[in-house]
């Protein structure tokens, strides 16, 4: 008996000891897994994980949110509206057909193409971007299976035209096209990367929070004044009008500083509807063209001998009655003169004086001159795209090249570039890089960049830029080719410019055809200012840009003083250099060669 119990005992153990060490196995092996897939869950691999993201989710191109374009005083010219826009998911729509036939009437586009798109093999697809609020609702009371509504950003341009050519454009799914929002995408974009949809449980698209985080962008302030940019839009547009002209640029420029108050084009577009407007109208000609500057370019001349101390504006010059042969070719002025002082050849703007003023330079000494104004060179304006226009080197120059360089020949400038040459002459000297940006301020108020003046040289001294401030009034007052620019209010000091337009096919100058312009400051006393004005091929009853041009600065320049409130000017004797003359008939500015 006690012999069974003990054997009794004996299986007992052995019974325990089996179900111990199974139950163990058991938990080791779950202990195993569990730290397997704990281990799994946390390592990461990028390459699983995206395996299994690519199973619920899909990468659609979308309009992301940008930053304002704002002017000098904070008024917007370029903002970001929402917009509601139709898609699809095309594997999950069970009768595209008629999908496509509700949705084409209210919508009202194209069936067919519709159709096509829904029963495409994609995961999603745009049925119309930017619908209005009420296609909006009757899309979502058609209750069709897979067929959704979602918020995107559209850019909108509250001045339309105004100030087009320089804020440029932004595409379907905010590419920026050009302009500004090009130039400053950096700071205006949030990431460029594609919004992300995911697909829950029963395969159904939704937008993902994290595939469209709100992102941080920055509001870009403009030195451009909204109310001078609409000036001289509309005095620009009237000019061009008038005088049946292909296009025009108008530049309004802070002398002190560079800063860019307005620019403005004809043509322009409106970029909330771009797509409707050739690219021509988006050129932003004030810097991305060049043109031979004819009689505007001798004030550079003329500084540039006056300022080498070669010339003093009393000095007097044979015109040689208007005609000189140089070569086998033969320049000519408009009126024949004989002999002219200095003053008097900038006045009623002789070519063949200025030709002769500037023999008093050496070919080095005159090339120096004009790259210390900026010509052959960029500016540096912050604008995408800028032209440096022509110039070559003295090394290649002909005589007869020498000669045409005098009144603006044989060489090619932007507006932006006289705009700045003059505008260092109007202050003393100073050339100033021009700038479009005035500051980038982030969502958080904190200012991330802001412009400063910066100087690019001294091209004149005070002494020089003086004496030609007092010649250049002459040219707007009684006796000047530019008296259709004076102001019975400010005094006015600037130079009148028509030249022959090249011919790109022959290689010679086109028949009738001319860029008419008048570049000056105001007010004269004491410069605030300086405007540039071009008249692309006038074909009015006059060319002469002291007839087409001059009236469009004096209204530019006038309605721009009354809005800075800069009082009237005192009355100025620009004598002290000169003495009254006889009146020229304001038609001398042609730069013409034979």
């Amino acid at each position: 008996m006690p012999k069974y119990r003990t054997v009794e005992v004996s299986e007992e153990k052995r019974t325990v000891k089996r179900v111990f060490f199974i139950g163990a196995f058991l938990a080791v092996s779950f202990g195993v897994l569990f730290c397997r897939a704990v281990s799994f869950r946390l390592s990461h691999d990028e390459r699983l994980e995206e395996v299994a993201l690519r199973q619920y989710r899909t990468a659609v191109r979308m309009s992301t949110k940008r930053g304002r374009i704002l002017d000098s005083k904070g008024r917007e010219l370029a903002i970001d509206v929402p917009v509601e826009s139709v898609y699809a998911n095309p594997r999950g729509i069970s009768d595209p057909v008629n999908a496509a036939n509700e949705i084409s009437k209210v919508l009202k586009i194209n069936r067919s193409k519709l159709l096509e798109r829904l029963t495409s093999n994609r995961k999603f697809v745009w049925v119309q971007r930017r619908v209005t609020e009420e296609q909006a609702k009757k899309i979502m009371n058609l209750n069709l299976d897979e067929i959704y509504v979602m918020k995107e950003n559209s850019r909108f341009y509250p001045g339309q035209n105004l100030a087009s050519t320089i804020l440029g454009a932004v595409g379907m799914d905010s590419e920026p096209l050009g302009g500004i929002e090009l130039h400053r995408n950096n700071e205006l974009s949030s990431s460029s990367s594609p919004g992300v949809y995911r697909r829950d449980a029963k395969g159904n698209l939704y937008l993902s929070p994290s595939g469209l985080e709100d992102p941080k962008v920055s509001d870009v302030e403009l030195t451009i004044d909204k109310t001078l940019q609409y000036i001289a839009g509309r005095e620009l547009e009237k000019g061009v009008r008038e005088a049946r002209a292909s296009g025009g640029t108008a530049i309004v420029v802070d002398v002190d500083t560079g800063a860019i108050l307005a620019i403005s084009n004809q043509p322009n577009f409106d970029p909330n509807n771009y797509s409707k407007y050739p690219l021509s109208n988006w050129k932003n000609s004030a810097v991305l063209d060049s043109y031979e500057p004819g009689s505007t370019f001798k004030v550079v001349i003329v500084a540039s001998a006056l300022d080498a101390g070669v010339v003093r504006p009393s000095d007097v010059f044979d015109c040689e009655n208007g005609s000189l042969r140089i070569g086998n070719k033969v320049i000519k002025d408009a009126h024949p003169h004989g002999k002219l002082s200095v003053a008097d050849i900038i006045r009623v703007s002789s070519n063949i004086g200025a030709y002769k003023v500037e023999q008093k330079l050496s070919w080095d000494g005159i090339y120096s001159y004009i790259r210390k104004f900026g010509f052959g060179q960029v500016t540096g304006i912050d604008f995408p795209g800028e032209a440096s226009g022509i110039l070559s080197s003295p090394r290649s120059w002909s005589a007869l090249q020498h000669a045409t360089i005098a009144f603006g020949q044989g060489i090619a400038a932007t507006p932006i570039q006289m705009t700045m040459a003059f505008a260092a002459i109007a202050n003393g000297g100073t050339l100033y890089k021009p700038f479009l940006v005035k500051k980038v301020v982030q969502e958080d108020g904190v200012v991330f960049y802001e412009s400063l003046p910066q100087v690019k040289g001294n091209p004149i001294s005070p002494e020089t830029s003086n004496i030609m401030r007092e010649l250049l009034i002459r040219v707007v007052e009684k006796g000047g080719t530019g008296t259709l620019a004076s102001s019975s209010e400010y005094k006015f000091a600037g130079k009148t410019g028509t030249a022959q337009k090249a011919d790109k096919k022959t290689g010679g100058y086109a028949k009738g055809k001319y860029y008419s312009s008048f570049v000056g400051f105001a007010p004269a006393d004491d410069p605030k200012i300086a405007v540039f004005v071009g008249i692309d091929e006038p074909r009015g009853v006059s060319y002469y840009g002291g007839q087409v041009a001059a009236p469009v600065f004096r209204e530019i320049a006038e309605s721009t003083l009354h809005y800075l409130k800069v009082k009237g000017s005192p009355a100025i004797v620009a004598d002290s250099i000169l003495k009254q003359l006889p009146p020229a008939d304001g038609q001398g500015d042609i730069a013409q060669l034979r």
